[in-house]
């Protein structure tokens, strides 16, 4: 594509050009530079230029513009006449204007009928925001620069199975070339279904096989820190000795903030703050590479979990975590799961490319994974440096991950395995991966033997049974009456997420709790004992099951692992 960027004098064209062609990895080319010497000096005396001054000017920006239109490029120029327009781009089919607006009064004096199909962006913006306004702009069309993928594997019908994976981990080293320092990010044990915690190992190998430093830092945002047995069982052949632990609390590095404006702007004017971008202070080190590894699966607060989340929340701060979890969640959690594209994705899009080059060089590796009958397998594997590979594993893993059905349901059972939900934190997926595919008045009954607390750590937890999940009403007015709530806008949207908003009736058979916390934290109860004789997970087949007494369920056995939904709610990315 050739993007042509335009505004009238003053309005910082050019600047904004050199940025956005930087954003998107393609040429750069400024209009000025291509006028005759005689064009010049006029200019140098202000001089305005007439049409016969421009004339052999513009066949040249024409020229130009049709050799560049395959590589795509950026051109900044001032502001043109309709028919100026019309002749630079008659031979680039592909093409889009940015237009730089100043206050209508200005823009009269300069500007004539800019172009229809411009995109508008207001120049009294810095030159960062203005470029990261287009570049979500473009994306959001589908277009994202000169991309790269050094890996991008998969379909419905791929099985990869552990011997390959780590061939392609070899590929991909090879590719990267060489490495003495690394830091691994994988997640941490609650994508233990991921198959993350293999390749993380086989990168692990293979580095240390050529001579490299290998530093692995699980990105638990605010999750418990992994622990021994945990990591043994994710990670086995990678020694504790080369692990870090998270803290979203302290040693913090502040690499910038996404302002206000932009987080109106994603929100559709429904939040209105800053966002202060903030890392672990260990991908601030002089590594030569990261390798951020994870699962690209339908998520509750970004659409498709992973890619730079795992950067920005899995090793982030707790301002990023709060405030783009509550972003999630008043931007309607229902219009956001299994997208590509939506409000909390654009704010991690922006600090990839405002505050990106403060850190070393990040490669992706993302897996898309799915059941095979029994057997949950890994049948996509994309790696990358920018959006390109998580555009394209995207796709597959809305495809494979998420189970459209031709109705809604009257009765979902979810098990929640105890050795990997062990809170509502966790457990409560079971709500926000069924929630699209449930009946008014259905029931939702939560198998959940190892759940023993409501939040991750105490002060969540303590927000939790203060408050529970009442729906989004309550809880934004508990927001404005509770301080400490207020300050942890991430138990707030939990608290939204984990709500029927009164729509259906969840009942949680949950081990570890008492009929009365349950009851208190807005939940039904079941006695876990009792439940899970009478919907044994181990009789019970994913989708419809007849119990013996003619009853009818649809049975999940792992929340974690997809998106269920109407058939009909799905037709946009």
């Amino acid at each position: 594509m050739l993007l042509i960027v335009m505004g009238v004098t003053g309005s910082g064209n050019t600047t904004v050009g050199r940025l956005l062609a930087a954003r998107l990895g393609l040429q750069f080319h400024d209009a000025d530079d291509y006028h005759s010497p005689e064009n010049r000096e006029k200019i140098s005396r202000d001089v305005p230029l007439a049409d016969a001054d421009r004339e052999l000017w513009l066949q040249r920006l024409a020229r130009l513009a049709a050799g560049l239109e395959g590589a795509g490029a950026v051109l900044s120029c001032s502001a043109l006449k309709s028919s100026y327009c019309s002749e630079l781009v008659r031979h680039s089919p592909r093409h889009r204007f940015v237009l730089l607006e100043l206050s209508q009064a200005a823009a009269a004096a300069r500007l004539e009928a800019p172009p229809e199909n411009a995109l508008r962006v207001s120049a009294e913006l810095t030159p960062e925001e203005i470029v990261e306004r287009v570049a979500r702009a473009l994306g959001r069309e589908g277009y994202d620069g000169q991309t790269r993928t050094y890996l991008a594997e998969g379909s419905a019908d791929t099985v990869i199975d552990e011997q390959r994976a780590t061939a392609y981990v070899d590929e991909l080293l090879d590719q990267l070339g060489v490495l003495r320092r690394v830091l691994l990010v994988p997640p941490d044990f609650t994508r233990f279904h991921s198959g993350a915690g293999s390749l993380s190992s086989a990168l692990y190998r293979s580095l240390k096989r050529r001579g490299a430093h290998v530093a692995v830092l699980p990105a638990t945002g605010t999750h418990v820190p992994v622990s021994d047995a945990e990591r043994e069982l994710m990670f086995p052949g990678i020694p504790k000795s080369a692990f870090r632990e998270h803290s979203f609390l302290s040693n913090l590095q502040h690499l910038g903030d996404v302002p206000a404006g932009f987080v109106r702007e994603v929100s559709g004017g429904r939040v209105s703050y800053p966002i202060r971008c903030e890392v672990d202070r260990a991908l601030t080190e002089d590594w030569d590479r990261i390798l951020s590894v994870g699962q690209l699966v339908p998520h509750e607060v970004i659409g498709i979990a992973n890619h730079n989340k795992n950067i920005f929340v899995g090793a982030g701060g707790k301002d990023v975590i709060d405030r783009t979890h509550f972003l999630g969640a008043v931007c309607n959690m229902e219009s956001i799961m299994g997208r590509t594209r939506t409000p909390v994705r654009d704010i991690f899009d922006y600090m990839s490319g405002a505050f990106g080059k403060a850190l070393p060089p990040i490669t992706y590796l993302l897996t898309v994974r799915a059941k095979r009958l029994t057997e949950l397998v890994t049948v996509g594997l994309y790696a990358g440096d920018d959006n390109a590979c998580f555009l394209q594993g995207a796709e597959l893993a809305r495809e494979v991950n998420i189970q459209r059905l031709p109705a809604a349901l009257k009765k979902v059972v979810v098990n929640l395995d105890p050795d990997e939900f062990k809170s509502t934190w966790l457990g409560n997926k079971a709500i926000y991966r069924t929630r699209l595919a449930l009946a008014d008045d259905a029931e939702l009954l939560i198998l959940a033997p190892g759940v023993q607390r409501f939040g991750e750590d105490a002060g969540i937890d303590r927000l939790i049974r203060r408050h529970g999940y009442h729906g989004t009403p309550a809880t934004l007015s508990a927001v404005d009456l509770d301080p400490e709530l207020q300050a942890s806008l991430s138990a707030a949207a939990h608290l939204i997420h984990g709500s029927s908003e009164g729509r259906f009736r969840i009942n949680y058979a949950a081990g570890g709790l008492s009929r009365d916390e349950v009851v208190n934290a807005g939940f039904g109860y079941q006695d876990p004992e009792a439940a899970l004789r009478r919907y044994d997970p181990r009789r019970l087949n994913d989708g419809l099951n007849r119990l013996p007494d003619g009853e009818e369920i649809f049975f999940i056995s792992n929340p974690a692992l997809g998106l269920w939904a109407l058939d009909s709610q799905f037709e946009a990315s």
